[in-house]
């Protein structure tokens, strides 16, 4: 039977924009997503031809008696059925690459979807002997995003960095051997910074969606230290999503490894574990694990070796200790914890950490009711926030916002809280601001 491509992609955007079925691709339930579209009129056979999944395995997924989770699968859905920006995004996946309906095409949607220039052509041209010497600008790329990232928050490099993920994964296809774990070492470490800069810019769908392929390349890789480390930052963004429970257990995953780890590594994983905690209320859990995140980042000192927590100093341990004890409600309890991070600050390129510490002490001040400390701690927020595109701290100067309105009939307090709205404003979509 012939398959009428453009009606069911027709059908299909039209579903594709109600919703209950955008709710379904944010949950990556393509169960839910397949049994709207038979409920319009498709049929298995027709999604399956054009997807290129087996009938046999969307009638599992329809059923649930099997959850896809490849990205690939997710990629070959969306763009077989040509499904709209709106269901992709819900996704965590890239736009698709204007005007193409190649399946293949999904594959470099990165690169459309960053507004940088069409580079597929220089895709399948990248071969194994080329591929080391791309390795070596890549890392020189990636070292000017980490030091954007310390210096001026995430915002504005959301866009280019999505151009170097296609070429990074077509890298790894190409390359054997030696080079190969060198380049899945680098395509982990590019990844997991993806995913981070997407958590600061607020997008915690693409987040997880970065941070997942990271996770693919660390399993590739077997190293332990990596793969604990990228559970953990799936913690922290299963945690931020609200999802507290699912990023407790994921932090427990990631401490299964413990005794292969360096003390900084523990103490990023504890850290992250007291955060859940935290957010679930479990006071005396939380406290435990921020006081064991302190001990070990205080042993990270004198470790020789070298991982991916370098910045989970003590003082940086403390502060993520006093930041839960606000989340529990415990903000006389966070105040000389904030109050110590901060005077011992010393990093001075870690500005949107720092940021954190004094918007969380400048909450605490708040909720105490020490009102002339909350608003000195304000100002200074304010003046740090300036030019530092992090959608994290703005989410903290909005709970301050919050924190500060039982004195709104104060003028000085009213004059802050409206600075502090510009700040908050400047973040939203034009129409969400007006």
């Amino acid at each position: 039977m012939a398959v009428d491509i453009p009606v069911i992609r027709e059908v299909a955007e039209r579903v594709c924009t109600r919703q209950d079925v955008l709710d379904a691709c944010k949950r990556r339930d393509l169960g839910a997503v397949i049994r709207v579209l038979c409920a319009q009129g498709l049929t298995q056979g027709q999604i399956a031809s054009l997807t290129g999944i087996p009938q046999g395995r969307l009638s599992e997924y329809k059923t649930h008696k099997r959850v896809p989770t490849a990205t690939s699968t997710f990629e070959a859905f969306a763009d077989g059925l040509g499904m709209p920006p709106a269901a992709r995004h819900a996704l965590g996946l890239a736009p698709e690459a204007a005007g193409s309906g190649d399946p293949a095409a999904g594959r470099s949607a990165d690169i459309a979807g960053a507004g940088l220039g069409d580079v597929r052509p220089l895709l399948s041209n990248l071969s194994r002997a080329s591929a080391v010497p791309v390795l070596s600008a890549l890392r020189g790329i990636y070292r000017g995003y980490l030091e954007a990232d310390q210096l001026m928050g995430s915002i504005c490099i959301t866009g280019p960095i999505q151009l170097q993920m296609p070429l990074i994964e077509r890298a790894c296809q190409v390359t054997r051997g030696a080079d190969r774990v060198e380049m899945l070492r680098f395509a982990r470490e590019f990844a997991e910074f993806g995913g981070w800069v997407f958590q600061d810019a607020g997008d915690l769908i693409r987040a997880m969606h970065w941070t997942d392929r990271a996770l693919d390349y660390a399993l590739e890789l077997g190293d332990q230290r990596t793969i604990a480390y990228t559970l953990m930052r799936k913690a922290m963004i299963a945690t931020e999503s609200g999802n507290s429970a699912q990023g407790l257990g994921i932090a427990n995953s990631a401490l299964k490894y413990k005794d292969a780890l360096t003390p900084r590594l523990r103490a990023v994983i504890l850290r992250q574990r007291s955060y859940s905690n935290a957010a679930l209320g479990e006071v005396i859990a939380s406290a435990r694990d921020s006081d064991e995140a302190v001990t070990e980042a205080v042993a990270g000192e004198k470790q020789r070796e070298r991982d991916d927590a370098s910045y989970c100093t003590p003082t940086y341990a403390a502060m993520e200790a006093g930041a839960s004890w606000v989340i529990l409600g415990h903000p006389k309890t966070a105040l000389p914890i904030l109050e110590k991070s901060r005077s011992e600050w010393l990093d001075h390129t870690q500005v949107r950490d720092y940021a954190l510490c004094v918007a969380r002490l400048a909450i605490a001040y708040a909720d105490t009711g020490e009102l002339e400390q909350a608003c000195a701690a304000t100002e200074e927020v304010i003046a740090l926030a300036q030019g530092l595109g992090s959608h994290r701290v703005v989410g903290q100067i909005d709970l301050l916002h919050r924190r500060l309105g039982r004195w709104r009939q104060d003028p000085a307090v009213a004059g802050i809280r409206g600075r502090l709205k510009v700040l908050v404003d400047s973040f939203k979509p034009e129409r969400e601001a007006g």
